[in-house]
């Protein structure tokens, strides 16, 4: 057995191997999670534009009142008032109400799955209608009630013979439907994702938050990301944002077609460990004790070559 001098010795001699191994290891760390927070980022920018392109199919499918069903065969006014009723009729989830207008903005029919709407949308004088009527483009708005799911305000000009449009179809569409495709996506989150539209506001998210708190703004490592985005006209943006002496990490794509915008923010501190990071915990403990095994051997190595002499271990 060492006595005490030889004790010293190994401690002594594990500890020459130790300090750069620790120094080492603190690098090899720093390299697995920059690793694995890059992963984690490009998985996030993996979600986020592929809920966009879900979320662009859903709209394209049934928010496009001019891309619904029987739009393109259909020309006059009595069969525009007719087609809107149908669709009112068949899908009072979505279409909670429908308008036809002439190209003064006057209405001309109403339809409308409610029966007694408290405050009724004058889609002649609403800013949609001067949009679409100076682009001939579809031009709309998100509606924030306090105890009713968000509202597509929409107003679409229908396609003539001429070249200006003879009538617009107009109406209040509800987003509830678009709120539950959001919150499916985003059930195995390990933050938050959700849809906002081009002002920052949260039109759903996985956490439900937008539905306590109706037209609620976006975290403001979003805003920032969203902000990059628009400086540098880029259709996605993912990255590290430091707030408050924390880093997150987001990741925000453009939904086709719109202003809106699907993220999804994790906070970098709560990562959990994956594989390549509990394979280096194994490879530090692993190098530890193969330093703690070397000192010894050390030791009687050199009571082997050295010998015991005079002052020595």
């Amino acid at each position: 057995m060492p006595n005490k001098n030889g004790y010293k010795f190994i401690v002594v001699v594990t500890l020459l191997f130790m300090v750069p191994f620790l120094l080492l290891a603190r690098h090899f760390f720093s390299g697995v999670k920059a690793l694995q927070r890059n992963d984690t980022l490009n998985y996030l920018e993996l979600r986020t534009r592929a809920g966009a392109g879900i979320i662009s199919g859903v709209l394209n499918l049934n928010y496009s009142l001019s891309r619904s069903p029987g739009a393109p065969s259909v020309s006059g006014a009595a069969e525009l008032k007719r087609e809107l009723g149908r669709r009112v009729k068949e899908n009072p989830f979505i279409y909670s109400e429908l308008a036809l207008l002439s190209a003064s903005g006057s209405e001309l029919a109403r339809f409308s799955a409610e029966k007694n709407l408290k405050i009724p949308v004058e889609y002649g004088k609403s800013p949609m209608f001067s949009e679409a009527k100076a682009s001939t483009a579809p031009a709309g708005a998100v509606e924030y009630g306090t105890y009713t799911p968000p509202a597509l305000v929409l107003v679409e000009p229908v396609p003539g013979s001429g070249s200006k449009p003879q009538f617009y179809v107009a109406g209040r569409l509800s987003l509830a439907y678009l709120g539950e495709v959001v919150r499916l996506m985003g059930r195995n989150s390990s933050g938050n994702l959700g849809l906002v539209d081009g002002g920052g506001q949260i039109i759903a998210d996985s956490k439900s938050m937008s539905i306590l708190k109706p037209g609620l703004k976006a975290p403001p490592q979003v805003l920032r990301m969203l902000s990059d985005c628009a400086a540098q006209e880029y259709d996605n943006l993912s990255g590290q944002v430091r707030l408050n002496g924390r880093a997150y990490l987001v990741s925000v794509s453009n939904v086709g077609g719109s202003k809106w915008w699907m993220y999804e923010i994790v906070n970098a501190d709560s990562l959990r460990a994956g594989r390549s990071f509990s394979w280096a915990r194994r490879v530090f403990f692993s190098g530890i004790c193969i330093i703690i095994i070397l000192g010894v051997m050390s030791y009687f190595l050199a009571l082997q070559w050295v010998g015991k002499g005079p002052g020595t271990v």
